[in-house]
């Protein structure tokens, strides 16, 4: 969604409807939740690593992989401690290890790590402004479809003015992104002043823009013509649907 993700391409998730790529995500979400093995799990990174490298956007993959495997080391590390059952395979004072504790752990870290990579690729493939075309066509109200393309719009302009004051801060001599992690939150802490007033000064900006130009909530945008489902996104669509089917039948057969 934002600059720091889109990646202009002319691959064939790019080419999808933005209600399909709105469906998948949801898809895909829900997938992640009600799957409850650590093979179809693993399936679904498979398939989801396999829709980055088929989109082009494994510099997005690369650029957030640290992040990611951060988050499901953590989320991992968070079940296994507090994960129980009626067997212990190992205790040392209030801390224990219960039987299964690594599966269910290793089971809700996919899924988060899942879940992330499902928005990742999204915003990878969608521009912000397919994404409110796409909610508007799709019958969202024009208020809210305009609220949310926004917010994406102001993390943008956050994100940009963040970047622009560590810049600026390594040319004068304070470079905040060396050190241990506690050296690096002191070091981060000044800088959360101007960045806040600097997003203050841009939302009132905003503000007048949008009032100079008459906007009202009322307003109503014409986008018939412009999205329509094609052959490809009917069988994408397809796909989703025959899969969601078999996850759900496969759920209750456990």
């Amino acid at each position: 969604m934002s600059a720091f993700f889109f990646i202009k391409n002319d691959s064939f998730p790019h080419r999808l409807d933005p209600r399909v790529k709105i469906t998948g995500l949801i898809f895909f979400c829900m997938l992640a939740v009600i799957e409850e093995s650590i093979w179809g799990m693993g399936l679904m990174l498979a398939v989801l690593l396999s829709l980055f490298l088929f989109s082009k956007s494994g510099v997005n993959l690369k650029k957030m992989a640290g992040f990611f495997m951060l988050i499901a080391g953590m989320t991992f590390m968070m079940w296994i401690i507090f994960y129980q059952s009626d067997e212990k395979l190992w205790a040392w004072g209030n801390l224990a290890v219960y039987s299964g504790a690594g599966t269910h752990a290793a089971l809700m870290s996919l899924r988060f790590l899942n879940m992330l990579l499902s928005g990742l690729l999204f915003l990878s493939i969608t521009s912000i402004e397919d994404f409110f075309g796409g909610m508007i066509v799709t019958g969202v109200p024009y208020p809210f479809a305009f609220a949310v393309s926004l917010s994406f719009r102001l993390v943008m302009v956050f994100m940009a003015n963040a970047f622009t004051i560590v810049e600026a801060q390594k040319v004068r001599g304070n470079d905040v992104t060396k050190g241990n992690l506690i050296k690096r939150i002191r070091a981060y802490t000044p800088l959360m002043a101007p960045l806040i007033l600097t997003g203050i000064k841009k939302a009132e900006t905003l503000t007048l823009a949008l009032e100079s130009k008459g906007f009202s909530p009322q307003n109503k945008i014409d986008l018939s013509g412009k999205y329509r489902i094609r052959t490809s996104d009917k069988w994408c669509l397809f796909a989703m649907l025959l899969a969601g089917i078999a996850a759900v039948f496969l759920k209750f057969q456990r």
